[in-house]
C-alpha cells in the first residue's frame, strides 16, 4: 500500500513538473524567439530609413545643385529631416493603435 501512495505520488509530482514546464517554459520560448525577430527587424528597418533619408538628401542636392547654393544651402537637409520625422510619425502612430 505504501509502494501504490509514493508511485502515485510521484506520478502526480512529475505530472505536476511537466505541467508547469508546458505553461511557463515553452511561452517564454516563444517569446523570445518573437523578441529577437522584432529586434533585429526593427534594426534592419532603421538603417534602411536612414539610408533612404540619405539618398532623399542626396537626390535632392543632386537636382537642385545650383538652385539651393549660398544661404540656401540648408534646404536639402530640411527635406531629408522632414522625411525623417514623417516616418517617425508614421510609425508612433501605428504603434499608438489599439490592435496590430
Amino acid at each position: 500500500m505504501a509502494s501504490e501512495s509514493r508511485a502515485r505520488d510521484a506520478e502526480i509530482v512529475d505530472m505536476v513538473v511537466a505541467y508547469a514546464r508546458q505553461e511557463t517554459i515553452e511561452p517564454l520560448r516563444g517569446a523570445g524567439r518573437w523578441i529577437v525577430w522584432g529586434v533585429v527587424s526593427m534594426a534592419l528597418v532603421s538603417i534602411g530609413m536612414v539610408l533612404v533619408a540619405l539618398g532623399l538628401l542626396r537626390l535632392v542636392q543632386d537636382l537642385t545643385s545650383d538652385v539651393f547654393d549660398g544661404a540656401w544651402s540648408f534646404v536639402p537637409y530640411v527635406f531629408g529631416t522632414v522625411f525623417a520625422v514623417v516616418v517617425v510619425g508614421v510609425a508612433l502612430f501605428q504603434v499608438r493603435r489599439p490592435r496590430l
